[in-house]
């Protein structure tokens, strides 16, 4: 008897483990990423950008989001107030973090106010929040102090156990991440992997991959070698010069368009910096050819829009690039007192997006080529983090650069990344302009979409005409594989890899 319930409980076990019926099993898969968590605590992310292409394996959130970047429901149905002051969720009783415990309102409510007290990037979005209450076990309602229009594109409720913070302690908890996610951490070993396994308390469809590894590697052509060297099954950020030799020789490529957009970037709140000076920021434009770069240096991959996207809400088509102009570079140069130009620091976001390093030395040339010496300096991530917040609030603080700017493609709703970019109370804007700040005001208490689209087209002409910053070009994500696999990115995001999405071609 006792054999025989063995073999019960062995089959009850496979049952679990099981992909569904039809679908084909990946034993193993790896991937290479460029970017590394700079925590395994999704709520006290100060890179949301870099860590959520391996977290967001492990954590969801009370929602979802389709291939084509609209909320879906998931672990929650929800009600819409009509005035958007209120959302009430009410929880699918039953869903389970990898550790057992199940989702509850109190989950939530602890989730959110960890990201609140611990996520300096979405402090702006928990401020617009008056509340978060439990009205019963299941049932957890977001009060906002305003209409929250873009909540679901730009709030972020990843949600983390408070059982199990309590049960195992915080030190142990952040670093044995606990998620709802598809897939159950397994081992980290900082700089060079992190082993994740597909989980059996998983409330959705089975993945067909059923481990996995992440590997850490910044070098982009390091990732294209371990690709054609069948170590890593694909490759995140593939430089656009060697994908068209990967496409010859059988590599399945997938492109998403994604953030960030590539600007060059200033501190605006130092009154001492030349670039304080419109005309100098205008005469820094004129001195960049953003189409050579795409052309000549990206393999014409990436888009360039002067602002917003298009298809995104609030998108202006008669929104022209500044044009390259250097004889009028030099001309604005010269009106404002700089006809033998000035040195600048020209600081990039180094080793996350293919593209940025390459442009920030190619601008550091055009900079060259009308009197201003600037060299290229990279910058890990969370370092350029630092000194955005920082420059923020600094007026004494020195600094330009290459920057991923949260702008087009974010994944947010255009009226929250046009004010975390350019409200003066933004975490990391560096433009402070209470006209401006009016017109946001008024554009986040809009609910016409005709007419808040309209204040977003606004907002987006008087950063253009005040120079702001400059984009030059609108990342384009591209993910190599072995083509025995097929992998759909979700597009107008941040480029993740979602392993659930990973299959076995067809």
């Amino acid at each position: 008897m006792k054999k025989i319930r063995n073999l019960f409980i062995a089959a009850a076990l496979l049952a679990a483990f099981a992909v569904p019926a039809g679908a084909a099993e990946i034993a193993h898969f790896t991937a290479a990423t460029p970017t590394e968590p700079d925590t395994l605590d999704i709520t006290s992310t100060k890179d949301p950008g870099g860590s959520y292409v391996v977290l967001q394996n492990i954590y969801e959130q009370l929602w979802r989001m389709d291939e084509n970047n609209k909320p879906q429901k998931s672990v929650a149905d929800w009600t819409i107030a009509p005035d958007w002051h209120t959302i009430t969720f009410t929880l699918k009783p039953g869903i389970k973090f990898q550790s057992g415990d199940e989702l509850t309102a109190d989950d939530v409510i602890f989730s959110f106010e960890r990201i609140a007290a611990r996520s300096p990037m979405y402090r702006r979005d928990t401020k617009l929040v008056d509340k978060v209450e439990s009205l019963d076990r299941y049932t957890v309602r977001f009060t906002f102090n305003t209409p929250y229009f873009g909540f679901f594109n730009s709030a972020i409720v990843n949600l983390v156990s408070k059982a199990y913070f309590d049960r195992k302690g915080d030190a142990y908890a952040v670093a044995h991440p606990n998620g709802i996610g598809p897939y159950k951490f397994v081992d980290y070993k900082p700089a060079q992997y992190i082993d994740l396994a597909a989980s059996e308390n998983y409330y959705g469809k089975q993945p067909e991959v059923r481990s996995a590894r992440m590997v850490f590697v910044k070098d982009e052509q390091t990732r294209v070698a371990t690709l054609r060297a069948g170590e890593v099954d694909l490759i995140m950020d593939t430089p656009y010069p060697a994908i068209p030799d990967l496409k010859k020789d059988g590599f399945r490529i997938v492109g998403a368009e994604s953030w960030p957009v590539c600007t060059v970037q200033f501190q605006l709140n130092n009154p001492d910096s030349p670039w304080h000076d419109r005309r100098v920021r205008l005469a820094i434009a004129h001195a960049i050819d953003g189409d050579a770069i795409v052309t000549g240096l990206l393999q014409g991959i990436p888009k360039r829009y002067p602002g917003l996207a298009k298809g995104e809400f609030g998108y202006d088509p008669e929104l022209k690039n500044y044009s390259y102009d250097p004889a009028l570079a030099k001309r604005l140069l010269d009106e404002a007192g700089y006809p033998n130009g000035f040195k600048m620091p020209l600081y990039y976001w180094a080793g996350t997006f293919y593209g940025i390093r390459e442009t920030a030395e190619a601008v550091a040339l055009y900079l060259k080529n009308v009197g201003i010496a600037a060299t290229a300096e990279g910058l890990d991530p969370t370092k350029v983090m630092a000194m955005l917040r920082r420059s923020a609030t600094d007026t004494h603080q020195v600094y330009a650069g290459v920057m991923a700017v949260p702008l087009t493609n974010t994944g947010m709703d255009a009226t929250e990344s046009v004010g975390l970019l350019y409200l003066s109370s933004g975490p990391v804007s560096n433009y402070k302009n209470p006209e401006l700040d009016a017109v946001i005001d008024k554009m986040l208490g809009t609910f016409d979409n005709e007419k808040r689209a309209a204040l977003v087209r606004q907002i987006m002409r008087m950063v253009h005409d005040d120079v702001a910053n400059i984009p030059i070009w609108d990342s384009v994500s591209e993910y190599a594989m072995n083509a025995k696999f097929d992998f759909t990115p979700i597009q107008h995001r941040n480029a993740v890899l979602l392993l659930a999405d990973v299959a076995l071609a067809k």
